[in-house]
């Protein structure tokens, strides 16, 4: 019966009512076990094993099509630097009379804006609506340097070795920029800056003759770039009747996008923010003469000028969904807690195998006459290491087949857990994973059974969670920073190593 289970989630191509009959006949055993625990004929104990354990650098992830991209700077001494940048291509805005900026057009600011991700705070004593900005790692008062490129690198939609495939970015691939950045300046979050005042110019792009208060409808808080009005009147007003502005496809080979690069300007010890760039975009604001007898004050955003109307526009150019995270770490002055920990950090970070049993020793536990009741592999936290960013959850997988265990599968993520259990005081403590039935398959099958390493890495809820139970490949997208160091599986990590406890039910001869 167990047998059968295995080979479904092995090949994982059999029908689900199969499936699910076949564990349902499982727990009636395991039932069966624990119902009968008072009688003599059984008993129950708790067999507890060691574990081996060990460090995996992660070279690097896909950093393309994630829910979250991070920018800025991070270091602490458990898992050394991270600098974060985004590289995007544009979308040409689509308009009625084409790409054209009209007589006399004068470039009044061009501004990247990506909104941050926050929480609307309840005090509003000052008639204000204030923001707290969610997904910040590092000191927030600490400022990191951007410098915004044009981006020199054509990104593909599609893999150019394989035109069947969607391509995929690493977030160590190395992108090409122009030598003079379109801006260059000191940045830290501000979630007070939700407002952009826009000076309208004359034609001689000298006079002011309006400003604009530039908002959105809830007020909410954003980035806000101001981009070189030079270059871009050079690179998207000067030709903007060439064959360039075309088609998406024309203009994507002649500006290929943005690179905004994050480093650090005073400190490593910065700070990292996560953005969904779901709604980033760059807006070039112009004015530009119109005729008078065409369309007069145009609802009376103009003001007349010697050779007619002086009216507003604006071009906005979405950031595209083809767009990628560049992550560059450095470990030199990481793992400072000791030899006996595991480091666990997430965005190309670090994870930890994990070998539960060793073959000699799993033949024997298969000899013994056992009910798997519950089975636990359990983390404990270094408390003394000097890192903060502790996740919130972890995640337990096949490391060697890159494969989701059975208990995913079969109970959830819920039941399986992984999620941080905190000490008395709120201190981070252990990571616990209830791995029952992947365990009782192990001790269950008669086949002869190839014992496989375990992986432990941060959790993304939207990519490590199959959708089916045919979904059992692990996409190895990450894009949570934080970290956490754990103890190991030796014996010097004493009462603290990592432990594997099988609690069983023994029917007694």
């Amino acid at each position: 019966m167990i047998t059968k289970v295995i080979n479904t989630f092995k090949y994982a191509g059999l029908f689900s009512f199969v499936f699910f009959s076949i564990i349902s006949c499982e727990k009636e055993i395991e039932s069966i076990g624990v119902n009968l625990v008072d009688n003599d004929k059984f008993s129950t104990d708790k067999f507890t094993s060691n574990v081996i354990t060990e460090n995996k650098n992660i070279e690097n992830v896909p950093a393309n099509g994630i829910e979250q991209y991070l920018l800025g700077v991070y270091s602490d001494k458990e898992f050394g630097s991270l600098k974060a940048s985004i590289v995007s291509q544009l979308i040409l805005p689509s308009t009625g009379d084409n790409y054209n900026f009209g007589t006399n057009p004068a470039i009044d600011s061009v501004l990247i804006n990506i909104p941050y991700q926050f929480t609307k705070e309840d005090d509003e004593s000052d008639g204000k609506p204030k923001f707290s900005i969610d997904s910040v790692i590092g000191n927030k008062d600490e400022e990191f340097l951007i410098n915004v490129y044009e981006l020199k690198t054509f990104l593909n939609t599609l893999d150019p070795n394989d035109p069947s495939k969607k391509a995929i970015y690493y977030s160590d691939k190395e992108f090409q920029k122009g030598d003079t950045p379109l801006y260059s300046g000191a940045f830290k979050i501000n979630p007070s800056d939700t407002v952009a005042y826009i000076k309208r110019y004359k034609a001689d792009a000298i006079t002011v003759y309006d400003t604009d208060t530039i908002k959105e409808t809830d007020v909410s808080p954003s980035i806000k770039i101001p981009l070189n009005e030079t270059m871009i009147q050079q690179l998207f007003v000067d030709n903007a009747s060439g064959s360039e502005f075309s088609s998406l496809d024309d203009f994507n080979h002649y500006f290929r996008g943005l690179y905004i690069e994050a480093t650090e300007l005073n400190s490593l010890e910065s700070h990292l923010i996560s953005l969904s760039m779901t709604n980033a975009k760059m807006t070039i604001y112009y004015s530009k003469d119109e005729d008078e007898d065409a369309d007069e004050d145009l609802d009376g955003n103009g003001t007349t000028g010697e050779t007619g109307v002086r009216t507003k526009h604006d071009f906005k150019f979405l950031f595209s969904n083809l767009k990628s995270n560049v992550l560059t770490r450095d470990y030199t002055q990481s793992k400072e807690s000791g030899d006996n920990r595991l480091y666990v950090q997430g965005a190309a970070g670090s994870e930890a195998t994990v070998e539960l049993l060793q073959s000699e020793n799993l033949e024997n536990l298969k000899s013994k006459n056992w009910l798997i009741n519950e089975a636990n592999l359990t983390f404990y936290v270094d408390q003394n290491a000097s890192s903060n960013i502790v996740p919130e959850q972890l995640f337990l997988y096949n490391y060697e087949d890159n494969l989701q265990i059975r208990d995913i599968i079969t109970e959830g993520i819920a039941a399986v857990g992984g999620t941080l259990e905190r000490d008395e005081d709120g201190n981070p403590f252990l990571y616990k994973f209830k791995i029952t039935d992947y365990i009782s398959s192990l001790l269950s099958s008669e086949d002869e059974t190839e014992l496989v390493k375990l992986g432990l890495k941060v959790y993304n809820s939207s990519t490590d969670i199959p959708t089916s139970i045919t979904d059992v490949k692990i996409e190895n997208k990450s894009w949570n920073p934080k970290g956490v160091v754990l103890y190991d599986g030796s014996e010097i990590s004493g009462d603290k190593k990592v432990k594997l406890e099988i609690f069983y039910t023994e029917i007694n001869n």
